[in-house]
């Protein structure tokens, strides 16, 4: 193992076994034995058997079993890997002696299943701060992003849904008090709405052939009200019967419209931004703009606008201002026109800002490649220019909204809000029944209700009162945490089913649809159940599931890199969007493939993808008209193919300081597709850096091997690099290539970092094999292999992770049991990934039912 290795690369090796390390640390602690059979039955196996590799003296592979004295819910997984090992055949080695005997297995198996079935499927676990954050959404009707003020959150198997990892810490439920104080200060009953709004409508105003402009006649109403705006000419231009006129902007360039607006002496409050917007185009050729929006300092949207005059689009923000930044004469608002890609058009020379002194001029020139024209005497509208256009703006700096929100048809005409005790109690019971995602008794009201009349006695109006209530059941454990399927209320249980189903497949709070299945006690049905995972997925809110989901599961969150052959260039203007939409290849393809009910193959082998404006450009294809995904069929000569692991967004991921690491491609592999993760690296391993003089220009098969020659490294090194040598053909960019660099130097330009190839060039080499020890030459056929190979092993890690997305627990043993018997099923009409998902949604783990079936001797997966 190597240190050489961007810094996540550690992390991602640990991830291997990130979940047993964790136990591991609980298993350290002496605990008091469970029972005697653990003395008489486990104790002597471990001693014979594992203490020696895995005792005080030595910890292979960092696992140390001399101090554990029993199953406990810390350490379950720890149990689940021994049990999956000795199963196996793996543990002992098979050059261990002695070797323990069929009868001894079957003994140490079955006392570890049941010691692990008796400590129950699971039970509850708190909210994220995502899902918090779409519960106080949902509950409150404001549309905050109320997860910005919350901590992160530890994981579990990569994934933040762990409950293991979802602790409570002092400092945090200190933050959620302030988070949950502001959330129900944004809703009223009989106050009115608070605040003052600045209003502008910028497409009726009548043009005048005298007296001041019409534009600037909106401006200074706003400045009358205490606010401070501009209105730059070249920037925004008026168009009477128009709109105001946005002006194209490069990335990079700072010109944006912005106005301060005054807010509370307190700099409290929820301010709601609300913007009519179209686009308009001149001409044929140009690209579509991109609306970055930013408040306090924070971007807070970033969204490529495709409304037209006739159908524009309404655009409605809600910001905490307890979360961004607000100076002394208020909080500033900034709205740019972004364009995000270079384009050219028919009849104009793109601009070019080349240094004519330059002996080496690039190639390209260094302009940002649009076109050129005079920008003072050609009107907009005949530019070649996208510009946007903004019809109408609202800022409200103090809003409050009426609650309950009238779309839920709570109340009615002969059923108002009054200030009596009937009506507070009627309130209370509809916020806790939505706080608490089920029906509240009376019992479980009745504490909340003597809040409220007791602050009331004190004097505090009613609006205060109830707010204060409210905020008292947001700090309930009802409401922060998930109820377990396996409660035992019938009622709770059904609804916790509900919850549980939502929060995987949208990342909120159950709807009206699965709130009325769960009342009438239908979703523990596998028909009714799999008509929901249908429903959920064909919504715009299944995206809470497919982007968390990926991001996680392939660790996208990892820098990308946008190589330049010449920084001067200066590509980097358009790395945001690149990079976004690199990204966002891998989530649409993944989320097409289960929407299509796809085979699982396809994951590695397809003749199509997903491609915007930008990845036409970044592949080399046609160009294509705007930002949105589609599905683009594959030209048969595309060396790269279908498949997540040609993707861009993965390849450039697994790059780091101008080199393509063998290693990290190798182990990312094995963990995220084969389901064979490397173990963990002994803490103290040799350094192997190939930047350094002795070791520039190397072949990295020849580093490699050097490396190897350390048998602390060659034991993993065996079988991750000859994996990782498949995605050679891959340059930092995550495009195709056929030669590679000696070495690779770094660049700066506008604290851009650039990574440019240097020295001679070699053909790539992509030889390699796979842990089973298939041969491969190229990329084609190591694909080839793993579809032919390990689509099994693809598809029970696949199953792993969506159990621990959805339980928010590691597989235990009769999990993985499961998993087999779905496989097993579902092997021959090759894993259609929709199908997978509804088995996993009906099964035992995720329902937390007793198992059925106890598990056998023999390897628990496929």
């Amino acid at each position: 193992m190597t240190k050489f290795c961007k810094p996540s690369f550690l992390i991602l090796c640990n991830r291997a076994n990130i979940a047993s390390l964790l136990v591991l640390c609980l298993a350290a602690t002496k605990l008091p034995a469970q029972d005697e059979s653990f003395q008489k039955v486990v104790a002597p196996f471990l001693q014979t058997h594992c203490i020696a590799c895995h005792g005080p003296k030595k910890q292979e592979s960092r696992l140390r079993l001399d101090e554990v004295t029993g199953v406990q819910a810390g350490n379950r997984n720890l149990w689940t890997m021994v049990h999956e090992r000795i199963a196996a055949s793996e543990m002992p080695p098979k050059e261990a002696r002695p070797q323990p005997n069929d009868a001894d297995k079957k003994k140490i198996l079955a006392w570890i299943a049941e010691r692990q079935r008796a400590l129950g499927p699971g039970g509850t676990r708190r909210l994220n701060r995502r899902e918090l954050s779409a519960a106080l959404r949902d509950v409150t009707g404001l549309q905050v992003d109320f997860a910005q003020a919350l901590p992160g959150d530890g994981t579990v198997g990569g994934f933040d849904t762990g409950a293991e990892a979802l602790q409570e810490a002092s400092d945090a439920v200190a933050q959620w008090l302030q988070v949950t104080r502001r959330a129900v200060a944004g809703i009223h009953f009989l106050e009115s709405a608070k605040g003052k709004s600045f209003t502008a409508n910028f497409r009726d105003v009548q043009p005048v052939k005298k007296g001041p402009d019409p534009y600037k006649k909106i401006i200074d109403g706003w400045k009358e009200q205490g606010a401070n705006v501009k209105l730059p000419g070249q920037l925004a231009i008026g168009r009477p019967g128009v709109g105001l006129l946005l002006a194209p902007r490069t990335v990079g360039e700072q010109d944006t419209f912005s106005f301060t607006i005054p807010t509370r002496p307190d700099r409290e409050g929820v301010l709601r931004l609300t913007i009519i917007i179209s686009a308009m185009k001149p001409m044929e050729g140009l690209p579509n703009s991109h609306l970055w929006v930013k408040v306090g300092g924070r971007e807070i949207d970033y969204r490529e606008i495709v409304g037209t005059m006739e159908k524009p689009m309404r655009l409605v923000y809600e910001v905490q201002l307890g979360d961004v930044i607000v100076q002394s004469k208020g909080v500033s608002i900034h709205l740019s026109n972004k364009v995000e890609i270079p384009y050219a058009v028919k009849g104009y020379e793109n601009e070019d800002r080349t240094n004519p002194k330059d002996k080496n001029p690039p190639p390209k020139g260094t302009g940002p490649f649009r076109p050129l024209f005079d920008r003072k005497t050609t009107p907009p509208e005949k530019q070649p220019a996208p510009y946007l256009v903004l019809h109408q703006l609202q800022i409200e700096p103090d809003v409050t909204v009426a609650w309950p929100p009238r779309e839920w048809r709570v109340t009615s005409d002969e059923w108002q809000v009054k200030d009596n005790l009937d009506c507070a109690k009627r309130l209370l019971g509809i916020w806790i029944d939505r706080a608490w995602r089920r029906p509240v008794t009376e019992a479980e009201q009745a504490p909340f209700l003597k809040l409220y009349e007791k602050l009331r006695a004190k004097g505090m109006s009613f609006d205060d009162a109830l707010r204060a209530a409210f905020q008292s059941v947001l700090m309930s454990a009802a409401f922060r945490y998930q109820a377990s399927p396996a409660h035992p209320d019938g009622v709770v249980a059904q609804h916790a089913i509900g919850a549980r189903l939502s929060f995987m497949l949208t990342g909120a709070p159950p709807d009206a649809e699965l709130r009325r299945l769960a009342v009438a006690g239908k979703l523990r049905d596998p028909g009714v159940l799999d008509a929901q995972v249908d429903r959920l997925l064909a919504g715009r809110a299944s995206d809470g599931f497919f982007r968390p989901f990926v991001m996680q599961w392939l660790e996208m969150e990892q820098p990308i890199t946008i190589a330049q052959d010449y920084i001067q260039e200066q590509h980097f203007r358009w790395a945001r969007y690149y990079k976004a939409s690199m990204r966002e290849e891998t989530i649409r393809y993944i989320a097409h493939l289960f929407h299509e009910n796809r085979p699982a193959r396809e994951l590695i082998v397809s003749d199509w993808t997903m491609m915007n404006d930008a990845l036409a450009i970044h592949y080399g294809y046609p160009a294509i008209d705007s930002g949105e995904l589609r599905k683009v069929k594959l030209r048969p000569d595309d060396p790269r193919g279908g498949g997540i692991l040609g993707q861009a967004g993965i390849q450039s991921m697994l790059c780091w300081m101008g080199e393509n690491w063998v290693i990290y491609r190798g182990a990312w592999t094995m963990r995220h597709i084969l389901d064979q993760p490397p173990p963990p690296p002994p803490l103290e391993v040799p350094e192997l850096n190939p930047s350094e003089a002795k070791n520039k220009g190397k072949p990295f098969r020849e580093l490699l091997k050097q490396h190897q020659q350390d048998n602390r490294c060659s034991v993993c090194h065996k079988s991750i690099d000859p994996v990782g040598f498949a995605f050679q053909n891959f340059d930092l960019s995550g495009r195709w290539r056929k030669v590679e660099f000696e070495s690779y130097a770094r660049g700066e330009l506008d604290g851009r970092v650039s990574w440019r190839g240097v020295g001679k060039t070699r053909p790539v080499d992509s030889v390699g094999a796979l842990p089973r020890g298939e041969q491969f030459k190229t990329f084609d056929e190591f694909k080839g292999l793993i579809v032919k190979h390990y689509q099994d092993d693809l598809m029970r890690g696949i199953l792993k992770n969506l159990t621990i997305y959805s339980t928010g627990r590691l597989p235990g043993i009769d999990d993985r049991m499961e998993i087999a018997a779905i496989m097993k099923k579902y092997r021959s009409q090759e894993y259609p990934l929709r199908d997978m998902l509804k088995a996993i949604v009906r099964s035992q783990a995720f329902l937390e039912q007793p198992s059925k079936t106890p598990p056998s001797l023999g390897r628990s997966s496929p």
